[in-house]
């Protein structure tokens, strides 16, 4: 079968696509965006004033939201919530949006699939080089099958990795603050039994201690302090971290204030239900610690193991009237 075939109907359809969603971003500007735009466009810094910023908020950051508010509007609403959470969680919120993320996202895209475009040439030059060798580098066509994997190979690539980065930073964070938690539990405990309300012993362990916790207990103070209820800022901080223990946490301190009973003992009770909690959990990757190693050994040490036991005697065997 002729590769046209295939890749001359599958270009076709993606430039009906690409041109039907041109079509409608333009046609579907509503008039509120424009007078937005309107007055953001009145609201320009000077050009000293942006001279002064970073090169990241000068130039990166402009270009990303850019892209990423024409790109957004075809991401669905749930996608867009679950971005935001994971950017919350992460830390990166307010400083990069859902916006700039999508923005980065395609940018990364791109980037991976101009990487995939110059690999194709490259590889036949890098062929010649190494052919002295024996090995030899795949040289997919362009215009074929293969090439088109290529090229739609790398942007997915490049799409998805700034989300699993996210994932990943989301995980050491949660990480950090679960480590610290039952700590920051016990000093807010005895600065409660020392008298001090729970608004300042959170500063006093948000000042002593350093991390995203801290940062976090910082937020919340700051929350407080311009006038949101205490309760609803305990709930952001659980939307922060997004953590079940801080969730148990929280909800033990705001029916603590709710119903008036003592906040010390409700305070000395979750401390140690989380400590319980994290000495399960290293008890469990305890237990899954024999499982994970049986692959490096049986594919790795065991084999060495094996040459280094069995090499001498097979060597004198090979050497001896035996091997002849």
């Amino acid at each position: 079968m002729n590769n046209w075939t295939i890749i001359l109907p599958i270009v076709a359809f993606a430039t009906i696509i690409l041109a039907g969603l041109g079509i409608r971003y333009l046609l579907s500007k509503p008039d509120l965006q424009r007078r937005l735009e309107g007055i953001h466009a009145d609201a320009v810094m000077t050009m000293e004033e942006r001279l002064k910023l970073p090169f990241a908020d000068r130039v990166l950051l402009p270009i990303l939201d850019s892209i990423g508010s024409r790109m957004k509007q075809f991401s669905k609403q749930h996608a867009t919530d679950k971005i935001q959470r994971q950017l919350v969680q992460a830390g990166l919120y307010p400083r990069m949006t859902t916006s700039r993320f999508e923005g980065l996202r395609w940018l990364c895209g791109l980037g991976m699939m101009v990487v995939g475009a110059i690999y194709v040439p490259a590889a036949g030059y890098l062929n010649q080089l190494i052919a002295a060798t024996g090995t030899k580098l795949p040289q997919p066509d362009p215009f074929d099958v293969d090439g088109l994997a290529l090229f739609f190979g790398t942007f997915f690539l490049g799409y998805y990795l700034p989300t699993l980065v996210i994932r990943r930073r989301v995980n050491d964070r949660q990480g950090i603050i679960r480590r610290v938690l039952p700590s920051s539990i016990d000093l807010i405990s005895v600065g409660a039994e020392a008298g001090m309300g729970f608004d300042q012993v959170m500063n006093y362990v948000r000042r002593r201690t350093k991390g995203p916790l801290s940062d976090e207990f910082g937020a919340t103070l700051n929350e407080i302090r311009l006038g949101k209820s205490r309760i609803e800022a305990l709930n952001n901080l659980v939307y922060r971290t997004g953590l079940d223990d801080m969730k148990v946490f929280v909800g033990a301190v705001v029916q603590s204030f709710q119903l008036g009973t003592s906040i010390v003992e409700t305070l000395r009770i979750q401390a140690d239900s989380i400590r319980v909690k994290q000495r399960q959990r290293a008890q469990e990757q305890a237990m899954k610690a024999p499982v994970k190693m049986l692959i490096p050994l049986v594919f790795f040490i065991f084999p060495a193991l094996l040459v280094v036991i069995l090499g001498p005697a097979a060597i004198m065997i090979f050497t001896s009237d035996l091997g002849k």
